[in-house]
């Protein structure tokens, strides 16, 4: 299981919003989310005592987060990067002028059509429209917000497949009308990935925040900013890591929000 697995972390938070108010499953996940911080630290022992549950309880509540042992989940277990990022982002001498002002930079990246983003994201949909398949290739930090859009899509017929961590030798059949998707805001997944993608007949799109990495296995690359946001393909600037934050959020937001009017557009009128 991969360190990086979404799930483990925000299936604790969706366990403790969706379970029975008194039920273990509540109890168990509020009791790690609180102790995030020092997780490793703690025993079978301490949790079966101040949780009045026994270790076996325990045992059955960490195998129904697909991980083998409380020692597996340990030794796996992460602190999304959300939470260690947007802590540096707070760290801004004058936070709420210098937050709105990227914003505002944000925003007029997109209202300017900076790169053609607007026609890009306007050929995403109608790749996405006539593709027989959609396939979006997530990393930790980018699946919430795909999952996010997927419903909203539900509205127009248009289904698609989340695969987090994307792995070749999975038994998922891609065809060449399909399209794939690649959402890796740093860049990271899809260059770890590029080599498994070099075999895909289908269209493959990147989005991403990285104005560096490039790769011919892409159809397109949409960046989401002109920023330097990145040093290298895996490393973030110490000098732009606050704009990153907000560009992550923002920007990826108002991608969503064009996508999601570009592919209603072609749907209305195609009914």
């Amino acid at each position: 299981m991969s360190k990086e697995r979404y799930g483990t972390f925000l299936l604790l938070l969706r366990l403790y919003n969706e379970s029975p108010i008194h039920s273990t499953e509540k109890i168990l996940s509020k009791y790690f989310l609180k102790r995030f911080d020092n997780i490793k630290s703690i025993n079978i022992y301490d949790v079966s005592e101040e949780c009045n549950v026994s270790r076996a309880t325990v045992r059955r509540f960490f195998q129904k987060l697909d991980h083998e042992s409380f020692l597996d989940f340990k030794n796996e277990f992460t602190i999304p990067y959300d939470i260690s990022m947007f802590e540096k982002e707070l760290e801004r001498n004058n936070y709420v002028d210098e937050h709105i002002t990227q914003i505002s930079e944000i925003q007029s990246f997109f209202q300017k059509n900076t790169s053609q983003i607007l026609d890009k994201i306007k050929n995403l949909a109608e790749g996405m429209h006539n593709a027989k398949n959609i396939y979006w290739l997530t990393s930790t930090s980018t699946t919430r917000m795909v999952e996010d859009m997927q419903m909203q899509f539900l509205r127009f017929n248009c289904f698609w497949d989340i695969i987090i961590n994307f792995e070749k030798s999975k038994d998922i059949n891609i065809q060449n009308d399909d399209i794939m998707i690649v959402a890796s805001s740093s860049a990271v997944l899809a260059h770890t990935i590029v080599s498994e993608l070099e075999e895909i007949k289908c269209p493959v799109y990147l989005v991403t925040l990285n104005t560096q990495y490039n790769h011919s296995v892409f159809k397109d690359i949409i960046r989401l900013t002109n920023n330097m946001l990145y040093n290298f393909t895996d490393q973030i600037s110490t000098e732009t890591i606050k704009k990153e934050v907000v560009n992550r959020k923002y920007a990826t937001n108002l991608f969503f929000d064009f996508l999601y009017y570009e592919y209603a557009s072609i749907y209305k009128k195609t009914r």
